[in-house]
C-alpha cells in the first residue's frame, strides 16, 4: 500500500530530523548573520563572510527544495495521464516519500497540509474518472465530497476514507442500483491506491452516506430534528464537507444545504459545542502531561484525542456560529479574528496551538513509521525536546482556553 511506508528510510531520515537535521528556512538567515557568543562583529569583513556563508547555505536550500518540487511536479502529472490503478499507486507512493522527507527536512506543516491535499485531491479524481469509463455513463449529474482531515484540506501522512455522494434524480431504483455499484467500485479502487477503508464506514457503499439530493435532504431533516449521539457525529462529520469532483453544481447545492440546516438548528450547534467544551485535554491542573499510567501506552497520550480534536471541534462551532463556510481551522480562525470574534492575540495563539499540536500528531506518526508498526496516535512527550514540550504544553493551555470563551459564548457559563 502506498501508506505503507519504508520503516528503514525513514529511520534514517528521521534519526537525522531528532539530530536537528531538517532544516528551518526562516532561522538559517539568523543563525548566520548573528552568532550566539558574540554580541558584535568586529568589522565589517567579518560581516560580508558570514553572509557569504548563508547566501550559499541558503542557495543549496533553495535548489534542493526547487528539485523536490520539480519531482512532484512531474508526479502529479503522471495523474492526469494514468490509465490503470498500479500506476496511481506508484504515483501516491512516490509523493508520500517525498512529503514525509520535505516535513523531516523542516517544510511546514500547513505547506504539507497543502501539497498532500493537493495530490491526493488529483488521485481521487482519476480514480473517479477511471471507474466512470469502465461503467455505463452516469443516469445523472453527481457529486463527490470528501469530509474529515481531507474536507478540512488538513491530510498527513497516513489517509483514510471519509467521503459521501449525492446525486440528481430522486425515486428511481435503476438510479439507484447504478450509484450503488459506482460507489463500490470507487471505494474498492480508492483502496487498492492507497487511500483505506474508513473503519467508521463513513463511505458511500454506507447506504447513509449516499443518496439522491431529495433522498438526502429528507436525511438531514431527520439528523438534526434527532440530535442522538449517532446522528451527532454524522452532523459533525457533514460540518466540513467539501466538493472533489462530479457536477459543482450538485456540489454547491447540497453544501448549501448542509449549511442552511445549520443556521435552522441552532440546537445542533449547541450539542456540537456542549461535546467540544467538554472534551478533556491531556494537561493537569499543575499543567503537567495527562499520560497513560499503565498497558501499551504507559507514558503517553493520544495526541489527536486529548489536543488535536478538541481545538478543531472548538474551533469548528465557532465559525458555524458565525456563518464562516471556511472549513480548514486555521482559516476559521483567521475568519473569526476577521470578523472581530477573536482578537489578535487570541489568533495567532491558536493558530500557533494548531500547528504545534499537528506537528506532534505528525511526530507520533513517525515514530510509527520508523518502527514499522501500526499507527494508533500515541505520543510519549520525552521523545521532544524541552522546548517542544514547552510549546506543546502552551498548545494545549490555549485549547482549554478556546474551550472556555466557547463554554461562556454559547452557555453563558452554565451547562
Amino acid at each position: 500500500m502506498p501508506t505503507s511506508y519504508d520503516p528503514e528510510h525513514i529511520r534514517t531520515l528521521y534519526q537525522e530530523f531528532k539530530r536537528g537535521g531538517g532544516a528551518v528556512d526562516q532561522h538559517l538567515l539568523r543563525v548566520f548573520s548573528r552568532r550566539p557568543e558574540r554580541l558584535f562583529l568586529p568589522t565589517l569583513q567579518e560581516r560580508l563572510l558570514i553572509l557569504d556563508d548563508a547566501c550559499q547555505v541558503l542557495g543549496e536550500r533553495r535548489e534542493y527544495l526547487r528539485r523536490r518540487w520539480r519531482e512532484v511536479v512531474s508526479q502529479v502529472r503522471r495523474i492526469d495521464g494514468a490509465e490503470a490503478l498500479d500506476e496511481l499507486v506508484d504515483i501516491h507512493r512516490k509523493l508520500n516519500d517525498i512529503a514525509v522527507e520535505l516535513f523531516l527536512r523542516g517544510i511546514g506543516v500547513m505547506e504539507v497540509h497543502e501539497l498532500i491535499t493537493m495530490y491526493r485531491d488529483r488521485l481521487t479524481e482519476r480514480v473517479l474518472e477511471l471507474v466512470r469509463r469502465r461503467l455505463p455513463a452516469p443516469p445523472c449529474a453527481f457529486a463527490w465530497f470528501n469530509m474529515g482531515s481531507d474536507g478540512r484540506r488538513e491530510q498527513t501522512f497516513f489517509t483514510d476514507q471519509d467521503n459521501a455522494l449525492v446525486y440528481e434524480i430522486d425515486g428511481s431504483t435503476a438510479v439507484d442500483d447504478y450509484f450503488r455499484g459506482f460507489a463500490g467500485e470507487v471505494v474498492q479502487a480508492l483502496d487498492q491506491v492507497g487511500f483505506a477503508l474508513c473503519t467508521g464506514n463513513i463511505m458511500p457503499i454506507n447506504d447513509d452516506w449516499r443518496g439522491s439530493y431529495a433522498r438526502w435532504r429528507r436525511m438531514m431533516t431527520e439528523i438534526f430534528g434527532n440530535q442522538d449521539q449517532e446522528n451527532l457525529l454524522r452532523i459533525i462529520i457533514l460540518m466540513d464537507v467539501t466538493f472533489c469532483a462530479g457536477s459543482r453544481p450538485v456540489g454547491e447545492r447540497f453544501i448549501d444545504k448542509v449549511h442552511r440546516l445549520v443556521r435552522e438548528h441552532f440546537d445542533a450547534l449547541l450539542t456540537m459545542a456542549r461535546s467540544a467544551v467538554m472534551s478533556s485535554v491531556a494537561l493537569t491542573f499543575f499543567k503537567n502531561f495527562r499520560l497513560e499510567r499503565g498497558g501499551p501506552h504507559a507514558g503517553q497520550f493520544n495526541v489527536k484525542l486529548y489536543g488535536w480534536a478538541p481545538l478543531i471541534m472548538t474551533a469548528r462551532v465557532f465559525a458555524l456560529k458565525y456563518g464562516i463556510r471556511a472549513t480548514n481551522t486555521v482559516e476559521r480562525i483567521r475568519a473569526l479574528e476577521a470578523g472581530h470574534h477573536f482578537d489578535t492575540e487570541l489568533s495567532e495563539r491558536l493558530q500557533t496551538a494548531y500547528i504545534v499540536l499537528t506537528r506532534a500528531k505528525m511526530i507520533s506518526q513517525l515514530e510509527a513509521m520508523a518502527a514499522g508498526r501500526k499507527y494508533d496516535y500515541f505520543l510519549d512527550p520525552e521523545i521532544l525536546s524541552a522546548s517542544e514540550r514547552t510549546d506543546l504544553k502552551d498548545a494545549l493551555t490555549v485549547v482549554e482556553e478556546l474551550q472556555k470563551l466557547a463554554y461562556n459564548s454559547f452557555f453563558g457559563g452554565m451547562l
